[in-house]
């Protein structure tokens, strides 16, 4: 099944979440995904909550926005916290390597207004 992928921002107590879902597979959706959070670096954003459990499959084009993501997080001094990527995710992500560069958490911590991880 080709689920579409979608964004959801959300604001809470001073901190940003953002809720991802369905599949990053296409250069299309990665451009979305860099671009939402490139727009929410220039809008003052210090730390990220990207709540990541209903991702179902993360594509090479997906594994680059990720990795551009992080580049750009470090660049801008942004903190990400990537919560709860499915096994299936994660098996993509360790496959390329790119899985040992981010800040995961589990599903549970996501909190779009906690500035600190459980």
């Amino acid at each position: 099944m080709n689920t579409p992928f979608t964004l959801q921002l959300e604001h809470h107590q001073g901190a940003t979440g953002l809720r991802l879902r369905g599949n990053c597979c296409s250069s299309a959706e990665a451009t979305a995904l860099v671009e939402a959070i490139q727009h929410l670096i220039q809008a003052g954003t210090r730390i990220l909550w990207l709540d990541c459990h209903q991702i179902s499959n993360l594509a090479p084009a997906g594994q680059h926005a990720v990795l551009q993501i992080e580049q750009l997080a470090a660049f801008h001094q942004l903190v990400v916290y990537w919560c709860g990527f499915s096994g299936r995710v994660i098996q993509q992500l360790s496959a390329s390597g790119l899985y040992l560069l981010l800040r995961n958490l589990p599903a549970s911590s996501y909190w779009a207004g906690n500035d600190n991880p459980a």
